[in-house]
């Protein structure tokens, strides 16, 4: 299921499952059926597991809780719909972030978005929104002596992986990118400056699709540094395609359960943060 439907107990600190499922009527309309009003001391919360959102089915659970339960409802959305479209000129991440604020959800709790862009656009909406940061799940997943530093794969990533290699303590590496001036493709990484000849390296980002940057970063490592060991972390793992292929070169890879996960790649958990993201708003 996409949305599950839960109960937080804030004086307890406990998110369960609540009652409630997303249905249609024979004319295919989205319909959410069977939820059950929570009293005081209880927060209801919804948590969408994939990227696009069922606006109906949201909008209408938070209508519910807003007329028959005592907490205001809660949207946990690790994956933020058309996150990645800050700059397209269809205004995909606005116009998501919109539409999410405009279902009533009280507030929504993310982890480390694409950009600041959806999450100041559905602000202005009316939502308030908590931002769970990579360097704190980072920092928990990776914490233990050993690294040789932190890799940006670009000018982009550098900020994230900035304050991932504080938290650790190691020095930043940031990549760079050569493209085309003809077309303006991508063609190839440029090996970060000062890199060391052996060791152990994480490579920090936000989203692995197929894992073409990461072989291509990679491959302009190895080519002068081949005694160094890549390992990749990124908050969300889509891994499509021929990602298994193109992240052969890592010694390990690692994402959130914020998408669905496939057997090879090492799990962070997510539910511990967003209990904690939870209890802060009470």
């Amino acid at each position: 299921m996409n949305l599950t439907f839960h109960v937080f107990d804030t004086e307890r600190g406990v998110l369960a499952t609540a009652p409630g499922i997303v249905t249609s009527y024979p004319g295919g309309d989205t319909a959410v059926r069977e939820l059950e009003p929570l009293g005081p001391g209880l927060r209801p919360v919804a948590w969408n597991h994939c990227g696009a959102v069922d606006y109906a089915a949201v909008g209408q659970w938070a209508a519910y809780h807003r007329n028959r339960s005592t907490g205001t409802p809660v949207l946990v959305a690790p994956y933020l719909p058309s996150a990645r479209g800050d700059h397209d000129p269809t205004d995909d991440a606005r116009v998501a972030a919109r539409l999410t604020a405009a279902t009533g959800v009280a507030h929504i709790v993310t982890v480390d978005p694409h950009s600041p862009v959806w999450a100041d656009e559905a602000r202005r909406g009316g939502a308030a929104v908590t931002v769970i940061e990579a360097v704190d799940l980072v920092g928990c997943a990776a914490h233990h002596p050993g690294w040789a530093g932190v890799v940006a794969p670009d000018k982009g990533a550098r900020d994230r992986a900035g304050r991932v290699a504080s938290r650790l303590g190691v020095p930043l590496y940031v990549a760079g990118k050569q493209r085309n001036p003809v077309n303006g493709k991508l063609s190839g990484f440029v090996a970060p400056e000062g890199l060391p000849d052996r060791g152990r390296l994480l490579v920090i980002d936000d989203i692995c699709d197929g894992g073409g940057t990461f072989a291509g970063l990679a491959d302009a490592i190895r080519a002068s540094r081949p005694e160094l060991a890549l390992h990749l972390w990124v908050s969300h793992g889509c891994f499509t395609g021929r990602w298994r292929e193109n992240l052969a070169g890592y010694a390990s890879v690692t994402s959130t359960d914020s998408r669905t996960t496939p057997d090879g790649v090492h799990v962070q958990p997510l539910e511990p943060f967003i209990v904690r993201a939870l209890t802060a708003l009470t």
